[in-house]
């Protein structure tokens, strides 16, 4: 059984812009029992930036169908920033320059000057994609039943709000909650975003059921950084209620992914869900799946 937590401010509160709790959805995230059920079976993957091979451009609908194709039940985390005319896109720098054929700060150009440029893989190959937006996004993630978590990309938390009423929007106008994460960095944020959309799960850093005090249990997926392993800590949020989401990702030659690897036996995936993980968010998706196979298929006898 869960922990349920004290609801989270009963009337309206004030997010930079006037919202009421009781305008939203009511009810708790219909991906809240499929994770329920993945902690107690199995384990899921989360691919940073969508991406699962190195001739994938991170942030493309090519990452995302592929992934979702290879993956069963894969989430799909994706960076969601706004253009200059208010345009919802994909992309994790502020600059357009490392990852495609663009020049500049996204937040500086308009959709259609970003629907000019070409996206580049890490591999090199220069695709024929743009950045996508987010609905076409969302779309592509639903077409291979993945979960996207929706990273806010802004320079603030009174940003990252108001990024996140957009991004909340666009998920309710494309009927979208039951397939995604709201990924949050602070206590004031996750607070923020869990009231402002109780009808989806959100992410958020917590070592304890009661960090986030006020905010339902239901609607968490704990992230538990990614440079230190606390299997204690792990099990604690496990035994109450809350999966633990750990991150192998990183710098090229310091995450765990690079470090696991080392010996080409990469065993230790399995050894983090044995210790309490629930979700594992990799740079490596696929050497994850090599040695998760049975946990991956326990996972999809959960419904969704």
């Amino acid at each position: 059984m869960r922990l349920v937590l004290p609801a989270v401010m009963t009337a309206s509160i004030s997010l930079g812009g006037c919202f009421a709790v009781s305008d939203t959805p009511a009810g708790k995230p219909a991906l809240a029992a499929y994770f329920d059920c993945v902690r107690e079976r199995g384990v899921a993957i989360s691919a940073h930036r969508g991406q699962s091979a190195a001739d994938q451009p991170e942030n493309s609908i090519a990452a995302i169908l592929a992934t979702g194709q290879a993956i069963p039940g894969a989430i799909v985390e994706l960076d969601v920033v706004r253009t200059r005319d208010r345009k919802l896109v994909l992309m994790h720098d502020p600059s357009v320059d490392r990852t495609t054929t663009g020049h500049g700060h996204l937040a500086e150009l308009t959709l259609n000057q970003v629907r000019q440029m070409r996206l580049r893989a890490p591999n090199g190959d220069l695709t024929d994609a743009a950045p996508p937006t987010l609905d076409e996004a969302l779309a592509a993630s639903g077409r291979v039943d993945a979960i996207a978590a929706l990273d806010f990309k802004a320079d603030d938390e009174e940003g990252t709000l108001e990024l996140a009423r957009a991004v909340i929007a666009e998920v309710r106008r494309v009927n979208a909650a039951d397939r995604v994460i709201l990924i949050t960095y602070s206590d004031t944020a996750a607070r923020a975003i869990a009231a402002m959309a109780p009808e989806m799960m959100i992410s958020a850093g917590m070592s304890r059921a009661t960090d986030l005090s006020g905010v339902d249990s239901d609607q968490i997926l704990a992230w538990a950084g990614s440079r230190t392993m606390k299997p204690s800590k792990w099990r604690q949020l496990k035994a109450e209620g809350i999966e633990v989401q750990f991150g192998t990702l990183g710098a090229p030659g310091e995450r765990f992914d690079d470090q696991f690897a080392q010996d080409g036996d990469v065993g230790e995936y399995r050894e983090l869900w044995r210790k309490g993980v629930t979700i594992i968010a990799t740079d490596t998706p696929l050497a994850v799946k090599s040695v998760m196979g049975p946990e991956l298929a326990a996972a999809q006898t959960c419904s969704r």
